[in-house]
């Protein structure tokens, strides 16, 4: 944050609100998260993302947390506007039966993610196209 000056991310940022509050602090970035569902009937990180992309404008790197269980749910996340995606929570099983497993289901995740983007003719992280997600509001 400037008042720190230090480069600054926040984590939680659910609302649009929230994004202008973070780009006034200074944060060099922010995750959206609602903390993979601790808070009950809080808003799913992508449910928000493209208001906040309004928002932030492409001043700061948005990151995605919560929910990504698949290459394919990267895939939607970054087609979608994203910056990088956390999986973290989703391997934490995995850390249980050690580094290999976690080191395998990670390669599984880009392997599904490769394959969705060559099936889509994306040919790198920098070329996704928002239109071949179906966006619907619930």
């Amino acid at each position: 944050m400037k008042a720190a000056e230090i480069p600054f991310i926040v984590k939680g940022v659910l609302s649009t609100k929230d994004a202008e509050k973070c780009l006034k602090a200074g944060c060099k970035g922010i995750q959206l998260s609602h903390h993979h569902g601790i808070m009950q009937y809080a808003v799913p990180p992508l449910m928000m993302l493209s208001e906040i992309l309004q928002v932030t404008r492409g001043e700061i790197p948005v990151f995605i947390d919560c929910g990504i269980e698949s290459g394919m749910d990267v895939y939607k996340c970054l087609a979608l506007g994203a910056t990088a995606v956390s999986v973290g929570r989703h391997l934490m099983p995995l850390l249980k039966e050690g580094a290999e497993a976690t080191a395998a289901r990670i390669k599984e995740m880009t392997g599904e993610l490769a394959a969705t983007m060559a099936r889509t003719g994306v040919r790198d992280l920098n070329s996704f196209d928002p239109m071949v997600i179906h966006q619907r509001r619930f």
